[in-house]
């Protein structure tokens, strides 16, 4: 039972991770897709890591 309640802590990316992630899906954003596509995909990409890293070290209050 104990192993099926994890806390959110052991799931979240440290930001070295964050950042990886986000250079890995920009680059293939841009390999793949046109300049709209990759233009939107990265603005969507700073959004989702902006919330996650404001959540991992709460600068701002909800």
């Amino acid at each position: 039972m104990s192993n099926s309640t994890q806390h959110s802590e052991d799931n979240e990316l440290s930001t070295a991770q964050l950042i990886g992630l986000f250079i890995v899906f920009a680059f293939l954003l841009i390999w793949l897709g046109d300049t709209f596509t990759a233009t939107v995909g990265i603005i969507g990409e700073v959004i989702v890591f902006i919330v996650e890293y404001n959540k991992k070290h709460k600068l701002i209050d909800p």
